[in-house]
C-alpha cells in the first residue's frame, strides 16, 4: 500500500476534479449536475447557469422552469433543477447563503449523497475526506484494498490502508487513473505505471 500511494501521488500530485467551478457553492451544483452526466457536458451547462444564477439566493429566487430549461442536456434534469432550487433555498435560509462543512449538514440537502459530500469537503475546504464514485469503486477493488460493494465499506477500507494525509490526493488520484488508464472494460495494463505491483483482481 504504501508504494502503491506514493505511485499514485507521483502520477497525480495535485488533487483535482474536472470539473470548473470558483467556489464551494458552484462544486456543489456542479457535482449535483454531474450525476449520470459528463463533466464535458456539466462544464458547458454550469457555464450558462452560473452566468445567470451566480449566487445560491439568485438560484433559489429563479423559476424552477428556468432552471430545468438550462440545465435541459443533462440527465435527470427534471429532479435536478427542483433539487438544485430547493438546496439554494436551505442554504440562504439556514446557512446565510454558504455551503456547510459538515458531511452531516451537507447529507440532508436534497440531491446529495456521501459521495457528492465528501468529493465537496475534500475539493472545495480541504477537509481529508474519501468521494468513492465507480471509478475509485472499480480500482479500489482490482487494486485489493477493498472487496466492499458499498460505497461507504469502500471508503472505510480506504481510510484504513492510506494514511490521512493522503487521503484527498489517493482518491483523486485513483479517479483520474480511472478514466485514463484503468477503464472499466478495457483496462490498459501493459501501459499502466501500477501494472508491476496491481494483483489485477477480476480484470481478464
Amino acid at each position: 500500500m504504501k508504494e502503491l500511494v506514493e505511485r499514485i501521488k507521483k502520477l497525480y500530485p495535485e488533487p483535482t476534479v474536472e470539473l470548473n467551478f470558483s467556489n464551494p457553492f458552484e462544486l456543489l451544483v456542479a457535482l449535483i449536475l454531474s450525476a449520470r452526466c459528463t463533466d464535458k457536458r456539466t462544464n458547458i451547462i454550469t457555464k450558462e447557469l452560473f452566468k445567470r444564477y451566480p449566487t445560491p439566493k439568485d438560484l433559489a429566487e429563479a423559476p424552477v422552469e428556468e432552471i430545468d430549461k438550462i440545465i435541459s442536456s443533462c440527465s435527470m434534469h427534471n429532479t435536478k433543477s427542483k433539487n438544485l432550487k430547493a438546496l439554494s433555498e436551505i442554504l440562504v435560509r439556514d446557512f446565510n447563503g454558504e455551503v456547510p462543512k459538515s458531511l452531516e449538514e451537507l447529507t440532508k440537502l436534497p440531491g446529495v449523497g456521501r459521495k457528492t459530500a465528501n468529493i465537496l469537503l475534500s475539493m472545495a475546504y480541504g477537509i481529508p475526506a474519501i468521494g468513492v464514485d465507480t471509478h475509485v469503486k472499480r480500482l479500489a477493488y482490482r487494486l485489493g484494498i477493498s472487496k466492499s460493494e458499498n460505497p461507504e465499506g469502500i471508503e472505510e477500507d480506504i481510510k484504513k490502508a492510506v494514511p490521512k494525509e493522503d487521503w484527498i490526493v489517493f482518491y483523486t488520484g485513483l479517479i483520474l487513473h480511472g478514466r485514463r488508464v484503468c477503464k472499466a472494460r478495457k483496462p490498459n495494463c501493459d501501459g499502466c505505471p501500477l501494472n508491476d505491483i496491481c494483483p489485477k483482481i477480476g480484470v481478464k
